[in-house]
C-alpha cells in the first residue's frame, strides 16, 4: 500500500576532494546522530595541521584557532564588530535606500578533547543597527556545536548538537549561504548581515540524545537510544532575543522524541552481517501538527570477499502527517544492493529498493582515489517538512577544524536548510542531487558545489498552524525545482593575509511563479594583525530576478551591493 490522503483531518597534506554521486536518502525522514564511538566521524581522524599549512591559518582566523595547540579544554572569548555600507538596505527593486549597518558580534568558542568529552562549541549573538532605517535594527541568535559525552565507558554516551542562525527566507543565496549561516564575524564575507529583516528567518535546531552502547565481544553490538529534538522558524522583525523555544511574534516549531534500538552481529557470524533496527518517533508542534514514524527493518548482508559486500533488507513502516489533506503510508520496506570497501577510506553504497511509498535508486559513496584525492556523493529522497528535514540535517553534521558543518561520513560540506527552495511550508516528498568539489594546495582552496532538488507538496499546513509571513505555501500537488551552483576560493596571499571569494547563481522553478534567478558574488580579504587581532574588507553583490505577474513572493526583483570593514578581536 503506498501513500493514502485522508481529506481535511581536510587533511593536513595537500588534498584534492571532488564529490558527484547520488545517495539514497532514508535519513530525509529519520533522525538520531549518525555517528557514535564505534562509527566516529571523518572528521575526528583529520591529523592537526602545520605552521605552514592553509588549515592553520584559517584556524588563526576562526574562532577556533586557539585550540589548535592540543587536547583538553580550550574557551576563546571573542568580540567582532563590522560597518557595512549598502545601497539597497530594503531589499527593493523600487525606493531603493543606503544605509550604514553597524554589526557587533560578542561570541565565546569552547573546544574540548577529553576521553569524557568531545566538544565543539560556538554562540554568539548578532546585534544589527541600520543608521538611517530604525526598523532593521536586529537581533540574531548565532551557535553551531556538536558534543559527544561518555557517562560510563565502552556503555553509556550522551550525543548534544545544535545549530542557529539567519537563513535567507527565499531561496537562491549561495553566496551568503545555502542554508543556516552562522556569521561570527572571522572571515572576509558578509552573510546574511545585508539582508533586509523581511528577507530572512531565524533558524534554530538542537537535539539531545543519550544511548547505551554494549559490544557483546565478537557476537555483536547493541544500540539502544533516546533522542529530544527541537527545530524553530521564528521572524517578526527579529526585534527580539530568539531563544531554543519559540518566542516572537512568528514562531513555528517541531519537537519531536524517538526511540531506537538495534543489534548488529559481529564477526561471530562472518561472512555474514545482520542488522536488525527499530525506530519510533512522534512529532508535535505548530508548524505542521502531529506526526508519527515507526520503522523495522532487518538488513542481511554477505562478504563475499574483503572488498565487496552483498546485502538484502526486508522491513515494515509506518508513517503519519498532519495536514490538509492528512498524509498516511503503511508499507512494507524491501531493498537489494552491494557495498564496496576498497581501502579504509573508501565505500560505495549502490542499491535499489522500496520505501516511503515508492520505488527509488540507491547510492552512497566516498572513494579515496589517492592520499590526496577523495570523492563522494549525495542523492537524498524521502518525506519532511522544512523543520524535520534541518532536524534530520543536523543528525548527520560534524564539525571540522574552522567550526563548519560537514558530512560526518564523507567531510564534503554540509549546508544545513532548504538549499535553493527557501523556507516552505506544508509536507513535501523530496529528491535531491548534490555534486562537489574540494581541492586545497599550499595557499588556495577551491570548493565547487552544485545542487539540483525537486519537491512535491503532499499536503498543506493544517489550518492551526502558525506560519511565519514570507514563507511559501505551494499548493498540494505542485512540484518545484531548484537548481544553485556555488563556489569559493580562498587563497593565503602571505602568512598574515587571506583572500576569500564565493560566487553562487540559483535557478527555481514554482508551479505558481514560473522561474526566478538569483546570483550572488562576494570577495574579500582578512589580515592578521596580531595573532589575536584580525582585520577585514569585503565587497558582496547580490541581483534577484522574480517573475513580475502572477507572483506572491516578497521582494521580487531587486539587486543589491554591500561594503565591509570590521574588525575581530580574540582574547
Amino acid at each position: 500500500m503506498c501513500v493514502v490522503t485522508v481529506p481535511l483531518g581536510i587533511p593536513a597534506r595537500v588534498t584534492c576532494v571532488l564529490a558527484v554521486g547520488c545517495l539514497l536518502g532514508s535519513r530525509a525522514a529519520q533522525a538520531f546522530p549518525i555517528t557514535d564511538p564505534d562509527n566516529p566521524s571523518i572528521v575526528s581522524n583529520a591529523p592537526t595541521p602545520s605552521e605552514s599549512d592553509l588549515r592553520n591559518q584559517l584556524q588563526m582566523h576562526s574562532g577556533f584557532g586557539a585550540a589548535a595547540a592540543g587536547g583538553g579544554w580550550t574557551f576563546t572569548p571573542t568580540i567582532s564588530g563590522e560597518e557595512i555600507w549598502t545601497d539597497n538596505i530594503l531589499n527593493t527593486k523600487n525606493n531603493r535606500r543606503w544605509d550604514l549597518l553597524t554589526i557587533a558580534v560578542p561570541s565565546i568558542a569552547i573546544t574540548g578533547d577529553t576521553p569524557n568529552a568531545q566538544v565543539q562549541f560556538q554562540y554568539g549573538p548578532q546585534f544589527r543597527l541600520a543608521a538611517r532605517t530604525p526598523q532593521e535594527n536586529s537581533i540574531t541568535n548565532q551557535l553551531s556545536g556538536t558534543g559527544l559525552f561518555t557517562i560510563v565507558p565502552d556503555e553509556f554516551y550522551v550525543d548534544a548538537r545544535a545549530i542557529a542562525g539567519a537563513a535567507p527566507l527565499n531561496g537562491g543565496y549561495g553566496g551568503v549561504g545555502l542554508g543556516v549561516n552562522p556569521n561570527f564575524g572571522t572571515l572576509g564575507t558578509t552573510g546574511t548581515s545585508g539582508l533586509s529583516n523581511q528577507n530572512q528567518i531565524q533558524t534554530n535546531s538542537f537535539s539531545v540524545s543519550p544511548y547505551w552502547l554494549h559490544r557483546f565481544g565478537d557476537t555483536g553490538t547493541a544500540k539502544v537510544g533516546y533522542q529530544f529534538g527541537e527545530s524553530i522558524y521564528s521572524q517578526g522583525g527579529n526585534s527580539y532575543v530568539p531563544l531554543f523555544f519559540p518566542t516572537g511574534t512568528q514562531s513555528s516549531y517541531t519537537v519531536t522524541n524517538e526511540g531506537v534500538a538495534q543489534f548488529e552481529t559481529g564477526e561471530r557470524f562472518a561472512p555474514f552481517r545482520d542488522l536488525v533496527a527499530g525506530d519510533a518517533r512522534l512529532g508535535t508542534g505548530n508548524f505542521q501538527g502531529n506526526s508519527y514514524e515507526y520503522t523495522f527493518l532487518n538488513k542481511l548482508g554477505y562478504l563475499v570477499n574483503r572488498e565487496i559486500e552483498v546485502f538484502g533488507e526486508l522491513g515494515y513502516e509506518d508513517l503519519q502527517y498532519s495536514g490538509t489533506p492528512t498524509t498516511h503510508v503503511n508499507d512494507v520496506i524491501w531493498g537489494v544492493g552491494t557495498t564496496w570497501t576498497p581501502n579504509p577510506d573508501s565505500q560505495v553504497t549502490v542499491g535499489f529498493g522500496h520505501r516511503y511509498g515508492e520505488n527509488n535508486v540507491q547510492f552512497n559513496g566516498w572513494y579515496a582515489l589517492t592520499a590526496r584525492t577523495r570523492i563522494t556523493g549525495s542523492y537524498t529522497t524521502g518525506l519532511q517538512t522544512d523543520l524535520l528535514g534541518v532536524q534530520g540535517q543536523l543528525d548527520l553534521t560534524s564539525l571540522d577544524s574552522l567550526g563548519q558543518t560537514v558530512n560526518s561520513q564523507t567531510g564534503a560540506p554540509t549546508f544545513i536548510g532548504t538549499g535553493g527552495f527557501g523556507a516552505q511550508s506544508g509536507l513535501y516528498r523530496i529528491k535531491s542531487f548534490t555534486a562537489g568539489a574540494s581541492t586545497v594546495f599550499a595557499r588556495d582552496q577551491l570548493s565547487i558545489y552544485l545542487q539540483v532538488s525537486q519537491t512535491t507538496t503532499l499536503a498543506a499546513a493544517p489550518v492551526s498552524a502558525v506560519i511565519p509571513s514570507g514563507i511559501i505555501a505551494p499548493p498540494v500537488g505542485s512540484t518545484n525545482n531548484a537548481r544553485t551552483a556555488y563556489a569559493t576560493w580562498t587563497h593565503q596571499i602571505s602568512d598574515d593575509l587571506l583572500l576569500s571569494t564565493s560566487g553562487s547563481f540559483t535557478i527555481n522553478h514554482y508551479t505558481t511563479t514560473g522561474n526566478q534567478q538569483s546570483l550572488a558574488i562576494g570577495v574579500g580579504m582578512s589580515y592578521l594583525i596580531s595573532q589575536t587581532l584580525a582585520a577585514r574588507l569585503s565587497y558582496a553583490f547580490f541581483d534577484r530576478l522574480v517573475p513580475t505577474q502572477g507572483t506572491t513572493v516578497n521582494n521580487q526583483s531587486y539587486y543589491q551591493n554591500l561594503v565591509l570593514l570590521g574588525l575581530t578581536k580574540q582574547f
